[in-house]
């Protein structure tokens, strides 16, 4: 337990923590009331709707969740191989670059997941992005 919190307190991990705090801070408002779900999906609609209609709050939240915990994995395995020096410092750099493109698809992958088993949700999923406007599974017509 001990090289995981070591981990996440260190670069590369440190930048994703850090992110993960803001993330786990928006979760908790959503929680008390103080914040909307949703809130971003006007600001991006072309990512909600590229994502099937999930929104962007719980995309954000899976990217950032799935690098930092590629970058975690990564730093105690580096840190188990003694990795030091200039060579450990491109490591560690390569090492954040690699976890920030692995979430993205593993983000993709989970947005995908839940519309392939639901096939009668996925077509109000499309048929509100056709429209441009995000999917709001509390309404009773897609798009509007």
């Amino acid at each position: 337990m001990g090289q995981v919190v070591d981990a996440a307190v260190r670069f590369p991990t440190v930048t994703l923590t850090s992110a993960l705090v803001v993330a786990l801070g928006f979760w908790l408002l959503v929680l008390l009331g103080r914040a909307d779900v949703r809130a971003f999906d006007v600001d991006a609609p072309s990512l909600t709707r590229s994502l099937g209609g999930m929104p962007v709050a719980v995309a954000a939240s899976a990217v950032i969740v799935s690098a930092w915990l590629v970058s975690v994995t990564g730093t105690v395995l580096m840190d188990l191989a003694h990795l030091t020096g200039p060579g450990g410092a491109a490591a560690r750099v390569a090492l954040l670059a690699l976890s920030t493109l692995v979430a993205w698809p593993v983000t993709r992958r989970c947005a995908a997941s839940p519309a392939g088993r639901f096939p009668g949700r996925a077509g109000l999923h499309r048929r509100a992005a056709a429209s441009g406007t995000p999917y709001d599974p509390g309404s009773r017509r897609a798009g509007g």
